[in-house]
């Protein structure tokens, strides 16, 4: 019993673990994104012309604003999926038979729905 807890906890903290590495990749493209965003900025920057100064100034403003909010809602993010992953495994640790008829339920519905096809 204590192994087969110990195994439904093992996945538990795989699965928040692959969350944060999906949201550590997202997070990597947006600042590649604004890496980019912020390179033609700067290849404009000599450009003389004030309408494109003001859009210029107005773009700058609006990056940092959607860095600080993609920011927090990474953190956000990240902190729901460790408080989620840890009340999991404490669950498991804490009612290892209920977990295990959790997931043969689970698994049977899956082998049904699979099984129809």
């Amino acid at each position: 019993m204590a192994k087969v807890a110990e195994h439904l906890a093992d996945l538990a903290q795989g699965a928040g673990e692959h969350t944060e590495e999906s949201l550590h990749r997202r997070a990597s493209e947006m600042h590649r994104f604004f890496d980019d965003v912020e390179e033609l900025l700067r290849k404009v920057s000599n450009v003389d012309d004030a309408d494109i100064a003001r859009l210029r100034n107005k773009v700058e403003g609006s990056i940092e604003r959607v860095k600080g909010a993609t920011r927090y809602s990474l953190e956000q993010a990240l902190e729901g999926t460790r408080r989620a992953a840890r009340a999991t495994d404490d669950y498991v640790h804490e009612n290892p038979w209920t977990a295990i008829g959790v997931t043969a339920a689970a698994g049977l519905v899956a082998g049904a729905l699979i099984s129809r096809r």
